[in-house]
């Protein structure tokens, strides 16, 4: 039987040869039948770059090539594709061998290379291609991490952002394949609260929720900016009233700084930090406001004064509430050919963020790497169900979550397995180099028996993998109902993130590829050899009809 896509395709046995000193002119390999011995029965290891460059000089030696000229190029191409390979740019690699096959093709058309050589080199190259094709690849995962983060931005849950990701995700599923759906679900009202700068550019400025602050229409209020120093009453003059106060943290409450500009008749307040931090203040009013008020950033803030220091500045500052909000989960399933009642294994992370954070890394990576697994794995034969789920609204409450484990039927709950959830797999900060193995419970369970086999197997150093008590993620449901179920993340020794953790900061600039190649192949590796392994009692084959 012919192999998937290359049809016939060589044995790794001629490899063995070739290294032993035989030549493919060589009777023992005419007794073979080398181009139909399928590419399954290959060790994928043995399949290289070294390996093929080695067919090349033996075809050389042999005068498989009818000029030098011929062997240098196609030898000098794959040392390049071999520099991308090293570097576990596979989706690079791949691309560059697809471009050996031209040049191989020219040359055999040219008549520079012989039938046998030409056959040989195309089938181990797409060998090292199928290969790559099923290695898990950091570089793709940036890809779409940039478009979730970049391309799209925040993806708060209800907004047409967080849908706009959706749409994409599902468009990634189905073209690996993937049986997919879009599971809709209620949430909580939603209130925005927008700050833009109309003097700056309409720049729009990350702003704290304030506790007890006023709503404005869908309009907001648009006003010149009037700097207040601390807020007190002596702060403020005639020149404040219509104006929305800027005013520093100190020297009084929050409340005391809110009352003080409404009794001089301020449109609104922002107060800004007196510390750095990456993350808006959040102002407690202990009061409800006739006003609106916000809090940003010392850095905002002060950049705000500088500006009134040179001149004017005019703000545009929004807080409403939109109600009859929706989120929706996106749901990929392969299902296993004839095998009843197969266990279901779960792989899913989170694709919304909190607002004005890009959410590069949480939950981009996640969702990113869940991505590249479904693709890695929209071939792979098992009698498995795989689910590939990308949930909404985590952000707000683990929402999307708790929607889809509770509308499980109950065959299905009976079915479910095993559950893997990623989370923030690739901080560039420096501390975040250990991967963190969360249970609820805080106990191993047999997914921490595979991935200390997965260190094993790519000799890690098994002092980056540690296990955690920890909820707070996607994984809690599954839990709840039973399941096996564990959430990964990059973080410190001590169960730390990244200071760029829900601030407008995670970008993908904060993103470390090597943190993202290293998780997810420690973490693909688990879950590919829990589904080779693990077969239920409960899975039977359909009888032969």
């Amino acid at each position: 039987m012919k192999s998937g896509r290359f049809g016939r395709s060589i044995s790794l046995f001629i490899i063995f040869f070739l290294l032993m000193g035989f030549s493919p002119k060589n009777s023992a390999f005419q007794t073979m039948n080398l181009i139909d011995s399928p590419v399954a029965t290959q060790d994928k290891d043995d399949i290289s770059i070294a390996n093929m460059k080695a067919l090349m000089e033996i075809f050389q030696k042999d005068g498989e090539f009818s000029t030098p000229e011929t062997y240098r190029a196609l030898s000098t191409h794959m040392t390049a594709v071999g520099h991308y390979e090293e570097r576990k740019l596979y989706k690079k690699a791949i691309k560059h061998m697809e471009s050996f096959h031209i040049l191989l093709h020219k040359h055999h058309e040219n008549k520079h290379i012989s039938n046998h050589a030409a056959n040989i080199l195309k089938e181990y190259a797409d060998a090292l291609i199928k290969k790559w094709e099923a290695v898990f690849d950091s570089e793709r995962v940036m890809d779409h991490i940039r478009e979730l983060s970049a391309g799209i931005g925040p993806r708060v849950a209800g907004t047409e952002e967080e849908k706009k990701a959706a749409e994409y995700l599902k468009k990634q599923f189905q073209s690996f394949g993937y049986d997919v759906s879009i599971q809709e679900f209620p949430i909580n009202n939603r209130v925005e609260r927008t700050l833009r700068i109309l003097t700056d550019k309409n720049k729009e400025l990350p702003v704290g929720a304030a506790s007890g602050s006023a709503k404005t229409d869908e309009h907001g209020i648009t006003a010149e900016l009037y700097y207040a120093n601390h807020g007190l009453s002596g702060d403020f003059s005639d020149e404040a009233k219509g104006k929305i106060a800027l005013v520093r943290r100190g020297e009084n409450t929050f409340w005391e700084k809110v009352r003080n500009a409404t009794n001089a008749q301020a449109a609104g307040v922002i107060i800004y930090d007196h510390e750095e931090s990456l993350a808006p203040l959040r102002p407690t009013l202990n009061n409800n406001s006739t006003i609106p008020v916000v809090g940003v950033t010392k850095v905002d803030g002060e950049s705000l004064r500088e500006q009134l220091s040179k001149g004017s500045a005019k703000a545009n500052l929004i807080i409403r509430t939109h109600t009859n909000q929706t989120s929706q989960n996106v749901v990929a399933v392969k299902k296993p050919s004839d095998v009843t009642n197969p266990e279901i294994v779960y792989v899913t992370a989170h694709y919304d963020s909190v607002p004005y954070s890009p959410g590069a890394n949480d939950d981009g990576s996640g969702t990113a790497a869940i991505v590249e697994m479904a693709r890695m794995m929209k071939d792979l034969p098992t009698d498995k169900e795989l689910r590939f789920i990308a949930f909404g609204a985590e952000e707000i409450g683990l929402v999307g979550s708790h929607y889809y484990v509770d509308h499980l039927p109950k065959e299905d709950l009976d079915r479910s397995a095993i559950h893997f959830q990623m989370e923030m797999m690739g901080a560039k900060y420096e501390p975040a180099s250990y991967l963190a193995f969360n249970t609820v419970d805080g106990e191993p369970n047999i997914a921490w028996d595979y991935m200390n086999a997965a260190f094993d197997k790519w000799g890690k150093d098994k002092e980056k993998l540690i296990l955690f008590q920890r909820g707070l993620s996607d994984h809690v449901p599954f839990h709840n109902a039973g399941i096996t179920a564990v959430c990964f993340n990059m973080g410190t020794a001590n169960g730390g993130l990244e200071p760029e953790y829900h601030t407008s900061y995670d970008t993908i600039e904060n993103i470390s590829p090597e943190r993202l190649q290293f998780a997810g192949d420690m973490i693909s590796t688990a879950i590919l050899d829990y589904v080779a392994d693990h077969h239920p009692q409960q899975t039977h084959l359909k009888d032969a009809s």
